[in-house]
Order: structure tokens, then sequence, then C-alpha cells
């Protein structure tokens, strides 16, 4: 789910976009419903305690890197890296908003051989950013989970999870990001 496919490049792209696009996914959807939880919230005196956000997460960007820094076209070594970009979209694929609302970036290093890296992501919704900071993933996998560690503005004070679902022979995902606080 996180960065599997077809060829070993084409495998760790599409994992890490997908490991990109849950983070990206969950960080659009938890900024919107936070956004509405916090300003009830604030209304109603009341704290809220969970936010579950849905996107559809788009690939706009993956890149390779060896440990030198120097674009690679293929999984990255021992020490590479990857960066992935994405925009999400509220909704899922099947339903979604026609235009995105929040963007996500991924950077992940290659920690040991043959895919666990360490990664950190962040979801920009709005004023505010959902992050994920220091999490070990295998990029080769088809199904992850990122934990949330944090965020600002409205997502201040809340952790949880994005949980990801790969769509089809590409680079795009379903993601749920539930927020706790």
């Amino acid at each position: 789910m996180l960065l599997n496919r077809k060829s070993p490049a084409a495998t760790s792209s599409t994992k890490l976009g997908q490991a990109m696009k849950l983070l990206v996914a969950g960080c659009a959807a938890g900024t919107l419903c936070l956004g509405a939880q916090a300003f009830m919230a604030e209304s109603a005196g009341a704290t809220p305690s969970t936010m579950v956000l849905h996107y559809f997460q788009v690939q706009t960007a993956l890149n390779f890197y060896n440990a030198v820094n120097v674009v690679i076209h293929h999984y990255p070594p021992l020490g590479g890296h990857v960066r992935e970009d994405d925009v999400d979209y509220v909704g899922d694929q099947a339903h979604h908003a026609a235009t995105w609302t929040v963007s996500d970036h991924l950077f992940c290093t290659v920690v040991s051989m043959p895919a666990t890296a360490r990664c950190f992501g962040q979801f920009a919704i709005g004023d505010a950013l959902i992050y994920a900071d220091n999490f070990t993933v295998n990029l080769a996998a088809d199904d992850g989970a990122i934990p949330v560690d944090g965020g600002t503005g409205n997502f201040a004070g809340y952790t949880g999870s994005i949980t990801e679902t790969s769509i089809g022979n590409t680079n795009d995902s379903d993601l749920i990001i539930t927020l706790r606080k």
C-alpha cells in the first residue's frame, strides 16, 4: 500500500506515493473535520474527541535520490531517499470534490535494505498542518498505517493515524485520517 508496484522502481514509487497520499489525504480530511469540530467545540464549550477525514489522493511528484542527493531512476539504496508530493480531494476515488483542497509531502530515507525507511510527512489544510514525524515504514508494503504526531492551527493537540487504500494500477489512493484530542 505504501509503495508496492510492478517493477522495483514502480513498486517503490507507488508505495511511497501511497504512503504520501495516505498522509496527504489524512491531513486534508483531518483539517476540514477538525476545523468544523473546533468551531463547534468553542461554540458549545465542549472538547472534540475524534475526527475522521476522507480524501482521494493524487500523486503529483515522486523522485528517488541516492545517498549524495543525485536523482536516480530506480529504488534508492541505503542512505538514499524518496520525495513525494500529492494533492488531495475531499471524498474518495469514486466520489470526490472537483478541486483539491489539501496538499501533502512525504520524505523518506532508506535505513535498511531492502525497503525500510524513516519518514516525515505533512498535510497542509488551509492555514493548518497535520504531521507525522520520524515514523518507520516498509516502502514495499501494500498496506499500512502512518501515525499522526500532531498538528498546528485547528489541528493543534490532535494525534491519530492515516490509513491508505491503493487504487488499482495507479499511484493514487483513498485516505482515511482519524484524529483524536
